[in-house]
């Protein structure tokens, strides 16, 4: 593929590269052409250059951008004298057409009528490095009643594919006020697709209609009196595809957003799959949450764990997100006498800050590897072993940037495939092999089964988080504004009739954290400390998350008699010393009764009692 977009880029010509690919090995061909494809869309994202159609230098920078990101080679994307001058250190390749790919393919069938038993009988083989969690066969009630809703591959691979190129292709033609024809004609065939024809006449019709408000943005000038009604048109649209869907019990859900970039405003429309449909009870009500996985291709990445809004309806869980948080914060913290991931990396170096994340990752390990039971002793081995690579793969990104050269970060449990290929000759022997054999002992001790039930520990109390939001969302009368909260953001109103949007988000971001310590049964250390985190953290100060972390430790220590110097904010500034007096002594305190604080805590900030939210049985 390299070789692929070393002719495309010569030529200026994305087809060059096409025809490149028609001339490789039989095998690999409809692979490597899916790749290069997806490859130029996730480039055009990442270098925010929405507009090469046409012009050759802007279609070298994409091309470029593609082959470097193949090449596992940051850069500065949006800027062409940097990509160009990174493009040019990469080695030099032509393709091969030798069919190696299509003859191992054959004697690979070919033993397989022969010896392919024996290999089978005398070796192991290697420990799985996936686990799929045991779930209930799809079923159309799942929305209704939970479990997993129906798969339709058609409706699947067109969101992949050809919905993932129309919404480039949209982001394009808005750059350039150009209406390519390509995607006009990609928009009436989607429009037509029998896809969705075949699941009813309401699923087509709301499928058609968010095309028709997708093309109609397109050209609506920002600056317009209409744009806000037309991007509120494309978003309800969207909102009615993904309802009906729900409706046919198909899972499957979108979610649109605005992208403001470069001077530039795009449409961006995420396609998910719904994994699993979770109800909790919230009072004496079931409340449905979602738990998705991105489909689309686009290059665009979010780090919330979950999201609630009126404009979602249901309360979602984003399931890779927390994926990577469990193989980057969770995972590590249960390594014996590992610190509690604190982001702000310049507080914890100091002697506070050091023991204040001893203490925490103490406290939060405790709880997990309760949970844990039987998986304890080996996800601590496995914690173990991800701290050893970790660090091995640290001191290779310095010895490698010292060269020139630059490795990209990792965010699972496992590395990409083929980066230990690649760093053969670039980095010692014996430290790739023992890295090599750290991941075969990870896979040995079943890491992916330990991951999975971490990550459905920190699912369930991300789900009463944004279940707490549905909530509020709901409320006939908003929430009161609590009056400590007030003291610090003043006025919850810019103008009579016209709210704050920093109060609005502090108020419920508040109440969401408050009511999930207040249920959480199992993991409240790690509620409490995931949270206090963004007060420690001088890059997230005045953040609604921030403020969040500050009144609930307050609250939570009042009620359990713990006191500190004085308020931790004061003279417009948060006194991480003073927070730190606080909520230390909350993590030698029993969940009960950490609960019980939070439970308190709520009724002084509202002014109402909490309503108790729990995983339905």
């Amino acid at each position: 593929m390299q070789a692929a977009l070393a002719a495309a880029i010569e030529a200026g010509d994305d087809d060059v590269g096409r025809a490149a690919l028609a001339n490789i090995d039989f095998v690999l061909r409809r692979s490597a052409r899916k790749r290069f494809e997806q490859g130029l869309i996730d480039a055009a994202l990442a270098a925010n250059e929405f507009a090469a159609f046409g012009d050759v230098e802007k279609t070298r920078h994409v091309q470029r951008v593609a082959a470097l990101a193949l090449a596992k080679a940051p850069v500065e994307a949006t800027d062409p004298a940097k990509v160009s001058a990174a493009y040019a250190q990469l080695p030099r390749v032509t393709a091969s057409r030798a069919p190696i790919a299509t003859l191992l393919a054959v004697a690979a069938i070919a033993a397989v009528g022969t010896g392919s038993y024996l290999y089978l009988d005398s070796t192991p083989g290697k420990a799985e490095r996936a686990y799929a969690r045991p779930l209930p066969p799809p079923a159309a009630g799942a929305y209704k009643d939970g479990g997993v809703p129906l798969r339709d591959n058609a409706i699947e691979k067109l969101l992949i594919e050809d919905f993932t190129r129309l919404v480039v292709e949209t982001s394009q033609d808005r750059d350039s006020s150009f209406d390519n024809p390509q995607r006009k004609a990609r928009t009436k065939r989607l429009a037509e697709s029998p896809a969705f024809a075949a699941h009813g006449p309401a699923l087509q019709q709301a499928w058609r209609e968010m095309l028709d408000a997708l093309d109609h943005w397109v050209h609506e000038p920002v600056s317009g009196d209409k744009f806000e009604s037309v991007n509120r048109e494309l978003r309800t649209k969207i909102r009615s595809v993904s309802d009906q869907l729900v409706a046919q019990g198909i899972g499957y859900y979108l979610e649109g957003d605005v992208l403001q970039t470069g001077g530039g405003v795009y449409p961006v429309i995420y396609a998910h799959e719904v994994e699993e449909v979770v109800f909790v009870t919230a009072g004496d009500k079931p409340r449905r949450v979602l738990s998705l996985r991105r489909l689309d291709r686009l290059n665009i990445t979010k780090s919330l764990l979950g999201m609630q809004s009126p404009e979602l309806g249901d309360p979602v869980l984003m399931l890779d997100q927390i994926d990577e948080h469990v193989a980057t914060k969770i995972i590590p913290v249960l390594a014996a006498d590992a610190p509690f991931p604190f982001a702000d990396k310049e507080y914890a170096a100091t002697p506070e800050g050091h023991t204040l994340a001893a203490i925490a990752g103490a406290a939060v390990r405790a709880e997990l590897m309760t949970a844990l039971g039987p998986d304890a002793a080996a996800a601590a081995k496995v914690a173990s072993l991800l701290a050893e690579r970790n660090a091995q793969l640290d001191a290779w990104r310095d010895e490698l940037h010292r060269q020139g050269m630059r490795m990209a970060r990792t965010n699972e449990l496992f590395l990409p495939d083929g980066l230990l290929a690649q760093l053969e000759g670039k980095v010692p022997t014996s430290q790739r092999e023992r890295v090599i054999a750290i991941e075969d002992e990870i896979a040995r001790l079943e890491g992916p089964k330990i991951a999975s039930r971490c990550h459905q520990l920190v699912a369930a109390t991300i789900r009463r988080h944004e279940a707490q939001h549905g909530l509020d969302d709901e409320r006939a009368q908003m929430l009161q504004y609590p009056p400590v909260l007030e003291e610090l953001l003043g006025p919850a109103e810019v103008s009579p009739g016209v709210p704050r949007r920093s109060v609005e988000r502090a108020r419920h971001e508040l109440s969401a954290y408050t009511s999930q310590l207040a249920n959480d049964p199992v993991t409240p250390q790690f509620s409490l400390w995931n949270v206090v985190q963004f007060a420690f953290s001088k890059a997230s100060w005045g953040t609604p998350e921030s403020y969040a972390g500050i009144l609930l430790v307050e609250g939570v220590a009042r009620h359990l008699g713990i006191t500190a110097d004085g308020p931790v904010i004061h003279d417009r500034m948060i006194d991480r010393a003073r927070l730190a007096q606080l909520v230390q002594p909350l993590a030698a305190v029993a969940p009960a009764r950490l609960q019980e604080g939070a439970r308190a805590t709520w009724l002084d900030l509202f002014g109402e009692p909490i309503v108790p939210i729990v995983d339905r049985r």
